[in-house]
């Protein structure tokens, strides 16, 4: 399948539209987490078209300016309370200080 069928319903998004695809291929996003964890967040990573995908601590990744934005602090905020959910209803238990 091409990449312009796969990723078809996104373009489509005003948010991320054409443009916006083409960052997400051109881009390298660490993917944290132990195991099945780890597999799960890069295939999902993949398959939204991250261009690549590495291992790694995804607050040693982000940038401090990126911080100072109160908008991407609240993405953050909200992206661990939904993977803190997730893992809660799958019985999924991290160790201490990880979200």
């Amino acid at each position: 399948m091409s990449d312009s069928l796969r990723y078809a319903r996104q373009v489509l998004l005003v948010e991320i539209g054409d443009r916006g695809q083409r960052l997400l291929a051109a881009a390298t996003a660490p993917v944290g987490g132990d195991g099945l964890d780890h597999e799960i967040a890069e295939a999902y990573a993949r398959r939204a078209g991250i261009g690549t995908v590495v291992a790694g601590d995804i607050d040693s990744a982000l940038a401090p300016s990126f911080l100072e934005n109160a908008a991407a602090r609240a993405m953050v905020a909200g992206s661990r309370a939904a993977l803190s959910a997730v893992r809660a209803a799958l019985g999924v238990h991290v160790g201490e200080g990880r979200p």
